[in-house]
């Protein structure tokens, strides 16, 4: 984040306060604080940086290796139709919890360059924010007085920051089929069956043969009376 002030030597109480997003509401890290370089001023929090003492990452991907890699259709996902980009937009809210990380301006009279260097919790987007397309993170900062004067004042004092994060999805994910989809989908196959039916009773494979059963009902009836002697048992 680069700032630009008049001579602000003569007022001890100037200072620069950035509200970084770093977890969620339930505690997932978000943008996990690796470092804080500062030009010609010294920032406070030195707690909140690189906290489990993790390495630097070699190599930082650019926006433009990023976009690059980024799938063609979004997120990759498979979808029987066309939908709209789903994203999010966090800020420091009852969702994202921040903490301030406060720059003291005494003496600066030129411009001063703070650059914050963090990582993405790979895992919390993962398991949080999976079914969004992209997020805007957004980081502010502001110059703020502690005195009581109230002639001061400072053109431009705040800016916001915006960090767009892709979810990485490693495997594409099924989005899911409307309702109206299974419903017609066994409407058809109700249908269908209903058709092999009828086809199967026009081509007479339910009827039985008149002949056969005349035969059936001929040999009932027609039973010799010596053959129903012996069928009798003997008392």
């Amino acid at each position: 984040t680069l700032f630009r002030s008049r001579p602000l030597k003569a007022l001890d109480t100037a200072f620069l306060d950035i509200q970084w997003p770093k977890e969620i509401s339930s505690g997932k890290w978000l943008l996990y604080l690796m470092r804080v370089d500062a030009d010609k001023i010294t920032c406070d929090r030195s707690d909140e940086i690189n906290k489990l003492s993790l390495k630097a990452s070699p190599v930082s991907r650019s926006k433009r290796e990023t976009e690059e890699k980024k799938p063609e259709g979004g997120d990759g996902s498979f979808t029987f139709f066309s939908k709209k980009r789903k994203y999010l937009t966090l800020e420091c809210n009852g969702e994202i919890q921040c903490v301030t990380i406060r720059c003291p301006l005494k003496g600066l009279d030129s411009n001063a360059l703070v650059v914050l260097r963090s990582r993405l919790w790979n895992s919390t987007f993962l398991e949080e924010y999976s079914k969004m397309n992209y997020l805007d993170i957004l980081v502010n900062a502001k110059i703020n007085f502690l005195s009581s004067a109230t002639n001061i004042k400072v053109g431009n004092a705040g800016t916001q920051v915006r960090v767009t994060v892709f979810p990485e999805k490693r495997v594409a994910q099924y989005s899911g089929v409307p309702w109206w989809v299974i419903f017609v989908a066994i409407l058809a196959g109700i249908l269908l069956l209903a058709l092999l039916v009828f086809l199967l009773w026009k081509c007479g494979f339910f009827r039985t043969h008149k002949k056969d059963r005349y035969d059936a009902a001929y040999h009932r009836a027609d039973i010799p009376s010596s053959d129903k002697e012996r069928l009798t048992p003997d008392a």
